[in-house]
């Protein structure tokens, strides 16, 4: 599509797992699914409820400078007053650092099983990005915006959960790449900042990339195949992103292990995948 028109991202109810991982996972295809999370209190999480059960807890988030801290309970009250400036609570992570909330999250969806990156054989050390177990919240007030258009490192495929508000996802395919003028300096991030009034003079190759857009709501679960991805906040939103690994993946990750660790580490981390990927070929 191009002149700012978008294309619509499946949405799906009654989902099988093996339809899940062919025609979405293996063929790269975006998805949201409508019923996923019906078991899971998070669906019904309000700022009364958290502040009662982790209000006083230290939390850490991420900012564009530097990490950051406060009380939890403090910085919900300033993100759900909208009419005052706050910040964008990013990648806290749940189960470190809200381990009371854990069981909210629980259980795992269904289609989280063919999920490589929680096998039995993947290592619980990992770099803290990547690691098993890790679950990550992202709480904004109406009308803010993810900072940057992006693709995630290690080759990650995600899922974003949405517990709480309404948040509008836009996602690019990631063959899109020479169409979003990735920074010289950070190819996994693109220089243009507005999708809803791009500049096409100085983007012009903009108009050819396919943009694909979709709003969640709370109880939504969107699989993203590893494509170029922002958000902007519609309404107060609490949304819950784990990375997710198959096939696919897999090539992107090894490549990205390549160059992030040194000689001995390739030694023992690129086999290892090679070994995990080879045990899961079928999977």
């Amino acid at each position: 599509m191009t002149g700012g028109k978008h294309h619509a991202v499946a949405v799906k109810t009654r989902l099988s797992n093996d339809e899940f991982l062919h025609e979405h996972v293996f063929k790269q295809q975006p998805v949201v699914i409508r019923d996923a999370l019906t078991n899971w209190r998070a669906t019904g999480w309000t700022r009364d409820y958290l502040k009662s059960r982790a209000g006083s807890h230290l939390i850490t988030y991420r900012t564009q400078d530097k990490d950051a801290s406060g009380p939890f309970g403090d910085l919900l009250d300033r993100v759900f007053e909208s009419d005052k400036p706050a910040p964008y609570l990013r990648n806290i992570d749940v189960r470190a650092e809200l381990p009371m909330l854990a069981d909210d999250i629980t259980p795992e969806p269904v289609y989280t099983t063919t999920n490589w990156r929680s096998h039995r054989l993947m290592p619980s050390r990992w770099p803290h990005e990547v690691r098993k177990h890790l679950y990550e919240l992202f709480v904004s007030q109406a009308n803010a915006s993810f900072p940057f258009l992006h693709i995630d490192y290690w080759g990650m495929s995600a899922f974003f959960a949405q517990l709480h508000g309404e948040k509008e996802v836009i996602l690019f395919p990631r063959e899109d790449a020479p169409y979003l003028y990735p920074k010289p300096e950070n190819p996994l991030v693109s220089r243009i900042s507005d999708f809803d009034h791009p500049d096409y003079i100085a983007y012009p190759k903009l108009l050819q990339a396919q943009q694909y857009r979709v709003t969640l709501r709370p109880g939504d679960l969107l699989f993203n195949p590893s494509w170029w991805h922002t958000t902007k906040t519609l309404s107060t939103s609490m949304t819950l992103i784990w990375a997710y690994w198959n096939r696919h993946e897999w090539r992107n990750l090894v490549a990205h292990a390549r160059k992030s660790v040194g000689l001995r580490g390739r030694m023992t981390v690129v086999p290892y995948l090679l070994f995990v990927g080879l045990c899961n070929q079928w999977a």
